[in-house]
């Protein structure tokens, strides 16, 4: 009887712990800022950076994560309701965006009650085609901003921008055939550089997400 009461003593005393632990946990929204048909697979490019994110910050129980995928639909939403998204076509892959800016972030970051945003916005070139003898191939260059909004000093506490280029080739396929790399791959492959050079600065994001 006793080892049961220490056992339901000391399984409680977890699940006051963990609640504890949450109850404290500061809430992170994550914002992919990107323009509008960039990615032809959202959901990898996600998994890109919180991959990313959970390496800097250590996949820690003190942050509470809101994934992008979560955040995206208000995200759009919000853009709708400011008049941040002009069309300039029919298809959904033909628009001009405007960029959040920092009033922007707040507001997105007090609707989730968060305490921080981490906001990466990723901008790419379009596609440079090389062709040889046997190969062809694309190089793309992407700008990725990385960037980790405070609520309580209502301003970033960490920015950096990598620049990096990912390129992708092809075997030409028969005498006359070519081929022409992949600009998708091309463009992981450049934003998975920009994100390794991102998570240098672990420990400074890690201190600019303290109080």
């Amino acid at each position: 009887m006793v080892k049961k009461i220490f056992s339901v003593l000391c399984m409680a005393a977890v699940i006051l712990f963990a609640a504890h632990s949450q109850a404290f946990a500061a809430k992170v929204a994550i914002i992919l800022d990107a323009p509008t048909g960039t990615f032809t697979e959202p959901e990898k490019v996600y998994s890109m950076v919180e991959t990313s994110l959970g390496k800097i910050l250590q996949n820690s129980s003190e942050y509470e994560i809101l994934p992008a995928m979560d955040t995206e639909n208000y995200v759009q939403i919000y853009r709708e309701e400011n008049d941040m998204i002009m069309s300039t076509g029919a298809d959904e892959g033909q628009h001009e965006e405007k960029w959040l800016k920092k009033s922007d972030i707040n507001n997105i970051c007090n609707h989730f009650g968060g305490n921080y945003v981490i906001y990466v916005r990723v901008t790419s070139t379009a596609p440079k085609h090389s062709s040889g003898v046997f190969t062809s191939g694309q190089k793309m260059n992407v700008v990725t901003d990385f960037r980790v909004w405070s609520n309580s000093k209502q301003d970033f506490s960490y920015m950096k921008r990598a620049t990096t280029q990912g390129s992708s080739q092809t075997v030409n396929v028969g005498i006359f055939g070519r081929g022409n790399g992949s600009s998708t791959h091309a463009l992981e492959k450049a934003l998975n550089k920009g994100l390794q050079e991102i998570e240098k600065d672990a420990a400074k994001i890690r201190e600019a997400m303290q109080g």
